[in-house]
């Protein structure tokens, strides 16, 4: 072997190990962490008092943080029934089944031309236990043609 190869050998892995060693990743790290999530599927058929000839259909995802924020996605996965237009929501206490109490209402009536809308609601402490410790919960959207509830889903 001779001393060019040598050196060769030798530089490679000395420039291969200053290389990686220089490269640092950044790790991000959160103070805040999920608590509870939810999902829900929205049907106009879950209504309570049904509503007859709606097809209109809508999927939800919700998430409790640890810092008591409430996230909030929903959106319809086709266009509204008879040109309608999404105008609020809410979670609710009560089983499937039946109607309940309003716990918490969603900022929802501003969804966009995609008819999806999300946000997020910062909760007390108290209201954020309630939530956690419910096991009867569900979330219903109203529209400008049917106020009392368009689609409903638990979560």
């Amino acid at each position: 072997m001779n001393l060019f190869t040598l050196k060769r050998h030798c530089l490679m892995p000395a420039l291969a190990l200053l290389f990686f060693s220089s490269c640092k990743k950044e790790v991000y790290t959160s103070d805040i962490y999920i608590r509870k999530q939810w999902k829900a599927d929205l049907s106009a058929s879950n209504i309570i008092p049904a509503i007859t000839g709606r097809t209109d259909h809508a999927v939800a995802t919700v998430y409790l943080m640890d810092n008591n924020e409430l996230h909030y996605y929903i959106y319809f996965d086709k266009p509204l029934n008879n040109g309608d237009s999404p105008a609020g929501a809410v979670i609710n206490l009560g089983a499937a089944g039946a109607n309940g109490t309003a716990l918490i209402k969603l900022d929802a009536s501003s969804f966009n031309d995609k008819r999806e809308n999300d946000g997020a609601v910062t909760l007390s402490a108290e209201a954020a236990a309630s939530l956690v410790s419910q096991t009867a919960l569900y979330l219903q959207v109203s529209s400008s043609q049917q106020p009392n509830g368009l689609v409903r889903g638990q979560m």
